[in-house]
């Protein structure tokens, strides 16, 4: 098994997987049936180093709120450019406290690349592993470098009820579910700015807005934030009048006022 290092990741940047990624994001699979009654965001951390489940929940916990961690399987108990990465005992301690745990594949597979065959097999072990330590009810999932094809997308929708993507925006009617819009949040402090505008937009015109990082700490790699800055954020979303809510949470909010 091998487990992809974020760090060393590079997209396919050939114009011919430039088109496919464009096709497959604008090819609905499941589309939202209705936006929420009222503004909805949530917070998310990718992979997941265990400074999201110290920092980033303490972020959140702060505001009376609850985050969703996209879990990696394959990466438990490693140590890479995102620092120390999750063990069993934080997925129960995180599960306990009310936060969501989720799926991220086994391998941090890019789905846009592997075959489809290759991509549902290593969603299942994901699933597998986690339901082995006391996760079996896990309902949604991120693709890893927000890569995915468009067969991807439709079976994993037999599997999960949404897959998170990283294409910026605010999801609202008729949004895929199988590939969910979502802010990042990196050291680079213009990625805060903008999350700081989708949160009041969303707050002011309705929708769904999904954020996401990896690490949380005061000197955080290329791919997170800093505690400062989530707690900041975390409680201009409060602020605005919006729910804060899981990835689960929400999705339920939205079928329910939708009559689904």
């Amino acid at each position: 098994m091998t487990v992809f290092d974020p760090a060393s990741y590079s997209p396919d940047r050939s114009l011919p997987a430039k088109i496919k990624r464009r096709l497959t994001l604008w090819r609905t699979v499941q589309p939202m049936p209705a936006p929420p009654q009222r503004a909805i965001i949530s917070f998310t951390f990718d992979d997941f180093p265990r400074t999201a489940a110290t920092y980033g929940a303490e972020a959140l916990d702060h505001i009376g709120a609850k985050g969703t961690y996209y879990t990696c399987t394959g990466m438990a108990g490693m140590t890479n450019i995102l620092g120390d990465m999750f063990t069993n005992e934080d997925i129960e301690a995180l599960h306990t406290a009310g936060h969501e745990i989720a799926a991220h594949t086994h391998t941090h597979l890019d789905c846009g690349r592997a075959t489809n065959k290759v991509v549902q097999s290593d969603v299942d072990q994901n699933l597998d592993v986690l339901s082995a330590i006391g996760q079996a009810d896990v309902r949604h999932f991120a693709w890893p470098y927000g890569e995915t094809q468009i067969a991807a997308k439709t079976d994993i929708a037999n599997k999960v009820q949404t897959a998170r993507g990283i294409m910026p925006g605010i999801n609202r009617k008729g949004a895929d579910m199988m590939q969910l819009r979502s802010m990042e949040l990196t050291p680079d402090t213009w990625t805060a700015q903008r999350a700081s505008k989708a949160i009041e937009n969303v707050a002011r015109t309705g929708g769904w807005l999904t954020i996401f990082t990896h690490d949380v700490r005061d000197t955080p790699s290329p791919f997170g934030v800093t505690p400062a800055t989530l707690k900041s954020l975390a409680r201009l979303a409060k602020d605005s009048g919006a729910d804060v809510l899981t990835i689960g949470a929400a999705y339920d909010k939205i079928m329910a006022e939708a009559g689904v």
